[in-house]
């Protein structure tokens, strides 16, 4: 007799003969399966011990972006199929919407359903065994740990914090261009912290936050300069928090770390994500035309996501366009997010810019973007971020 608990799942379908197919469907996978009809009722009954849920968006009185909002704040963390008859491009919303509240999306389907997609699927969710964390951005089981100030400030003297690093491979040559370096925190107990559980907190405590970005461009440009004296010279990028475009000296200290460094300023970047610039739009300005009158290269991060894309790209002197990973990954089957990607190349290159395709998983969507005329491209495919060690690894493999 098995003492392996039964995986449960919830349907929210106001057509009834819909919901009892897709119930069966799911009892064939091994689901144990309750139907509802009512978006009350459904909120009502949904509790923790259910593994999945499949919701129709489009339920009477009570729709279902109203229940995606409610889900948010239910302490409950299902995988979520979402199912509907609407548009394409409104599904794609509705999928977009759960994901910012934090919701677990695992297939997206229009209907009319075909039942061997809906098998295929709840087939993968009752078999995977690992339940995966519902905190967005989340690396690791340490998220759950909150920290201070005053514990950012100790691991900062500790020298805790490390670079990890990314490599950026030429598209047209297929060997390196450069790596973006990214940090993360050597907690003694916790082993790798990753930043969404430390930067929320630095970045209201500037004292610590410019320690921690010198820390930073410290060690960024000593490895560039390790690799330059062995004769390998390549492009370090560093990310940049909107906090610090308010220093208006951080201009000169960062020339002067990458003349002590003996780095050409050529050959080292900043990374500035795209709703960096929504205040302090003076100073942004004038911290960033001055890094690029020394030289600096300034790469505009996560384009795509923002409010004022446009706007920004005219205003300020990037010399990088990265597209955001969203559209890159979804490019393969989503066909807007493409037309999105090839749009956004031909605007950098139109502005003289270089162009990079963020999270490249795969060699087809590697493929999409050399067709589309991308010049540079980063993702897993290629390497997840690595401790400085693993780089003579990357370029055996990458030149």
């Amino acid at each position: 007799m098995s003492d392996i608990k039964a995986k449960k799942l919830l349907i929210l379908d106001d057509e009834e003969e819909i919901a009892k197919i897709l119930g069966e469907i799911a009892e064939d996978c091994g689901f144990s399966v309750s139907l509802s009809h009512d978006a009350m009722n459904f909120l009502s009954i949904l509790d923790n011990s259910y593994d999945c849920i499949i919701l129709d968006l489009m339920i009477p009185g009570m729709d279902g972006v109203d229940v995606i909002r409610s889900l948010s704040q239910k302490e409950v963390d299902p995988d979520v199929i979402l199912i509907s008859g609407a548009d394409r491009r409104t599904l794609h919303s509705a999928q977009t919407l759960a994901g910012e509240y934090g919701l677990r999306i695992r297939s997206v389907m229009e209907k009319p359903i075909r039942i061997s997609d809906i098998r295929s699927v709840l087939s993968e969710l009752f078999e995977k065994s690992a339940n995966i964390p519902r905190l967005k951005n989340s690396n690791s089981g340490n998220s759950r740990f909150s920290f201070d100030a005053q514990d950012l400030y100790k691991a900062i003297q500790a020298d805790q914090f490390v670079l990890h690093y990314q490599p950026k491979i030429d598209l047209k040559t297929g060997k390196v261009e450069g790596f973006e370096s990214l940090v993360r925190w050597s907690h003694p107990e916790l082993g790798l912290v990753y930043p969404d559980s430390f930067l929320p907190i630095m970045e209201k405590e500037a004292k610590i936050l410019n320690a921690m970005t010198d820390k930073i461009i410290d060690l960024a440009l000593a490895e560039c300069s390790k690799w330059k004296n062995m004769g390998k010279e390549f492009r370090m990028a560093v990310n940049v928090s909107p906090v610090t475009l308010t220093e208006l000296d951080f201009p000169e200290r960062v020339y002067a770390k990458v003349k002590e460094k003996g780095v050409s300023q050529r050959d080292f970047q900043m990374e500035i994500t795209e709703t960096s610039f929504l205040e302090n739009i003076r100073f942004t300005q004038d911290i960033l035309t001055r890094l690029r009158i020394r030289g600096i290269g300034l790469a505009i991060d996560d384009f795509g996501t923002g409010y004022s894309s446009l706007k920004q790209l005219h205003r300020f002197p990037f010399t990088e366009l990265k597209i955001d990973k969203s559209f890159v990954m979804d490019s393969l089957e989503d066909r807007e997010s493409l037309f999105i990607c090839q749009a956004s190349i031909d605007l950098g290159h139109k502005l003289g810019m270089t162009v990079v395709a963020e999270g490249i998983e795969t060699k087809e969507v590697e493929n999409l973007m050399k067709e589309a005329g991308c010049d540079i491209g980063q993702g897993y495919y290629y390497s997840r971020p690595i401790p400085p060690e693993k780089i003579p690894e990357v370029f055996a493999n990458f030149g």
